[in-house]
This record gives structure tokens, C-alpha cells and sequence, in this order.
């Protein structure tokens, strides 16, 4: 025993195992002080004891999971959120979204906070937001609402609710909810009643995973029946019902709106001095759908081959992990990461052109950005997505193979180095400038959407009350 006294003393003070370490001797002296008629419990001990230090040193063998703590474990994203009865404070609008991080504001994320404000402002209802990764940033919601031209007119609740030691959120008969992903549309479907939820689509997101576990789940949830979904744009909500793999009854369930972009103007901006022209690749190598490679190789055969030319053309690579590097005759493209809202739509403003890859059915926002602005944007072929002249005859598409980028190219550069025809497709497009007017008849159906339940739980009780 002095010995073990020894070890054990030695071993508290060790900052890996000086907890387990005091545990054991403690154990380990409360079975010695039972006495002689204990002794086979006390030889039995330190097999045990050894097992339970070994698992919690570094390199111990690790504890078996139960099936039902792996599967948690894996499908962590769509636990459950956790709430708790409260009474009526009048009609409150939660919108569920993984993070409002200055990282994660563009596009779809932007997208959500501008439709939750302008559909709260229409139902006079609360804006709860609710993040599930970071912890809100309430202030950043206001600037994404300022620089889309949105004033959120009704309160705004922001609260962090983590899938693990997030505490329960109270919900009242008046709580509606937007999801914006299938893992919180499936989050929520486990905690709410469908009729107080719509679904904010703003990609086919079965796109995002290789045929597998993670896109069953995702079709499971996009198929949901009776589920309201809001779909961003025409084209993406034929691709839902019409296309390869339609979702049942969308059309019954289901609606689009078509995105704005209030920054934008309609006049072209003024040539730089330089005669330097500035071209925009969206570079995302880690979201495989921006076909990032495809690009950057249709890039370098463009500057090899003279039509990007090195004398005329500023490349900027847009986006986020952009690796450092050299394309042909040794142009170093500038990178850009991390901008706010403002100065990306300053960068956009100053684009002539813009080659913009995204294998979906979505025709991509930075796009209908750099159109919006002037610019002449070459993106891809995809499905339904053939042509994309209905928003902007600035916008031109080919196939993602190399002979059609290198005559997208050529077509692009031609329309950037005519200003002329630039600034008349700029005035005659039909690219939304005011979100109130794109999401008008969305919200409108919203709306209607939520209070029908209302209304018939009213009128319920009132046919009660008069029976009574």
C-alpha cells in the first residue's frame, strides 16, 4: 500500500491523469479499510481500476458507442430543437439559420434575413433569430437589412440555441417558423407542427452530397409532405418539379420569388483611365459545385492563348480558402477574401466581366450581381439553366467543357469591351432592384399561409364558446 500510496500521490499532480489518478486511490483506500472479509473484491479491483485509467489516458483503448449515441452523434444537425409553453405575446416569426457570421451574410443567408423582415413587418409579428452554430450577431442582421433598403418595423429577439447545452426556447399558439436548410427544416419538423413552418429553398440541396446517407436524408425532408416550401427563384422551382428528381406536390405546397440586388444601379460606371479592365472569377475550391478548377484551367488557356491578355486584364480570384497562385506569362491574380457587404458590392461595381461556374440549377447570385451592374458574366449549362437572357442580356452561358469556356471567354471579353451595348442591356434588364416588390406576393401567400391556422383555432373557439 505504500506504494500505491506513493504512485497516487505522485500522480494527482499530473495535469493528464490527476483527477482519474485521485479517483482510484480514493476507491482504492475505501475497499482496503472494509477489512479481510472483503478481499476478493479488493483483488477484483485492479483489473477494473486499470481499465478505467486506461480509457482515460491518451492512446487508451476507447469506450464502445451505443447505436443509438453514434447515430446522434452523426446526425447532430438535426437534433431536436428544445421548447417550452409560454402564453400568447402576439404572433413572433423565428427564423432558424446555422450562423449570421460576417463569413456566412452573402447570398442565401442575406436572402433568409430579408425575407423573415419583410414577412414579419407583414404579419406585425416579432423577429426571433435563432442560430444553431455561433452565437447571433444581431447588429449584423441590421446591416444586411440597411444595405438591402429593408427596415425591419417590429421587434428583434436573438437567441443561440446549440444542438448540445442549449437551453429550452418558449413557444406560444402565435410562434410561426422559417427554416433555411434541410437540416433545420428537419430540426424543427421534430419540434413543431408543419403548419407553423415554411421552408426557405435556395438550392437543390440533394446536390450537396455524393449519393449516400446525407442526400437520402436531405430528399426525405425536401419531400415532406404537406411542408410549405419557398423556393428562390422560377428556375430553380421547375427544377424541383419538373426536373430529373421532382419533389411530390410541390407545385400544391410550394412557391418561388425571384431575388433583388438594391445595390445595383442602371447606369454603367465610367472606363478606368488605364484602359485596364477587371474581371471577377468566383473561386471557392473547397464548394465543389463552383466548379473551381474547371475555371481556373479555362483561365490560364484564355491568358495562354492571348484573349485574356496580360496588358489589359486585372483577374481577381472572389471568394473563400483562395490558394496563391501564378497562371501562364506570369500573372499573379489578386485575392480576395473576407470583404463586408459593402465592399464586395464596391468590388462588383467595378467589374467589366466575370466568369461565375455553378453545376446547379440555381442561376448563382454573383451572376445576377455582376449583370445588375454592368458587367458581362459568363457562367454554365445546367439542366433547365440554358439561358439566363430573361434576367440580363449581359449574362451568357456555355457548356463546362474546355472548347465552349474558351468561346464563352471570347464572347465574354468582346461584350466587356463594349461599353455601348453593356449599358443598353443594363437598362433594359429585368433584374429586381426592390426586395418589397420581389417578395411581395411570396409574403402575401406566407402570411395567408400562417394565419389559416389562427383563424380556424379562433373560429373554433368561438363555436365553443357559443355552444357553452
Amino acid at each position: 500500500m505504500k506504494l500505491g500510496r506513493t504512485i497516487g500521490d505522485f500522480t494527482v499532480n499530473l495535469p493528464v491523469v490527476g483527477s482519474v489518478a485521485r479517483d482510484l486511490q480514493d476507491r482504492a483506500r475505501r475497499l482496503h479499510r472494509r477489512g479481510p472479509h472483503r478481499r476478493s473484491h479488493v483483488e477484483a479491483a485492479p483489473k477494473s481500476l486499470a481499465s478505467t485509467l486506461l480509457q482515460a489516458l491518451p492512446g487508451g483503448e476507447p469506450a464502445v458507442p451505443t447505436v443509438a449515441e453514434w447515430l446522434e452523434k452523426r446526425w447532430w444537425a438535426v437534433q431536436p430543437l428544445a421548447f417550452y409553453p409560454t402564453p400568447d405575446m402576439g404572433p413572433r416569426l423565428s427564423i432558424v439559420t446555422d450562423s449570421v457570421g460576417a463569413a456566412s451574410l452573402f447570398g442565401g443567408v442575406g436572402t433568409a434575413l430579408v425575407l423573415a423582415a419583410v414577412l414579419a413587418n407583414r404579419m406585425g409579428a416579432t423577429l426571433r433569430l435563432i442560430t444553431r452554430n455561433d452565437p447571433p450577431d444581431a447588429s449584423a442582421v441590421a446591416r444586411v437589412l440597411a444595405a438591402n433598403g429593408v427596415t425591419l418595423e417590429t421587434p428583434l429577439e436573438a437567441v443561440f440555441a446549440p444542438v448540445h447545452g442549449g437551453r429550452e426556447l418558449p413557444v406560444a399558439d402565435n410562434d410561426y417558423f422559417l427554416s433555411t436548410s434541410w437540416w433545420t427544416t428537419r430540426a424543427l419538423l421534430s419540434s413543431v407542427r408543419r403548419d407553423r413552418l415554411a421552408y426557405l429553398l435556395q438550392e437543390d440541396e440533394r446536390m450537396f452530397y455524393p449519393h449516400g446517407d446525407d442526400r437520402v436524408r436531405c430528399g426525405q425532408t425536401m419531400a415532406e409532405p404537406g411542408l410549405m416550401i419557398v423556393v428562390n427563384s422560377q428556375l430553380l422551382f421547375d427544377h424541383l418539379a419538373d426536373g430529373p428528381e421532382p419533389i411530390p406536390g410541390l407545385t400544391d405546397t410550394g412557391d418561388w420569388f425571384e431575388p433583388a440586388f438594391p445595390a445595383a444601379g442602371r447606369m454603367l460606371r465610367q472606363p478606368d483611365e488605364s484602359g485596364r479592365r477587371n474581371l471577377f472569377f468566383y473561386a471557392r475550391p473547397n464548394n465543389l459545385r463552383n466548379l473551381f478548377n474547371t475555371g481556373l484551367e479555362a483561365l490560364a488557356a484564355a491568358i495562354a492563348a492571348g484573349t485574356l491578355h496580360p496588358a489589359e486584364w486585372t483577374i481577381h480570384l472572389v471568394g473563400k480558402d483562395v490558394p496563391d497562385l501564378i497562371f501562364p506569362r506570369g500573372v499573379r491574380p489578386r485575392r480576395v477574401e473576407g470583404l463586408s457587404w459593402t465592399d464586395y458590392h464596391n468590388l462588383v461595381a467595378s467589374m467589366d466581366a466575370g466568369l461565375v461556374l455553378m453545376d446547379t440549377p440555381h442561376p448563382s447570385y454573383p451572376p445576377l450581381d455582376l449583370a445588375a451592374h454592368g458587367a458581362a458574366v459568363l457562367t454554365n449549362v445546367h439542366g433547365f439553366k440554358t439561358d439566363l437572357s430573361g434576367y440580363s442580356q449581359n449574362i451568357l452561358l456555355e457548356q463546362p467543357d474546355m472548347p465552349s469556356l474558351a468561346r464563352g471567354i471570347e464572347r465574354m471579353v468582346a461584350l466587356a469591351r463594349d461599353p455601348a451595348t453593356r449599358a443598353a442591356n443594363l437598362r433594359a434588364d429585368r433584374i429586381s432592384r426592390d426586395w418589397s416588390e420581389s417578395l411581395g406576393a411570396m409574403v402575401d401567400r406566407l402570411a395567408d399561409h400562417f394565419t389559416t391556422d389562427t383563424r380556424s383555432r379562433s373560429t373554433t373557439h368561438e363555436r365553443l364558446s357559443r355552444s357553452a
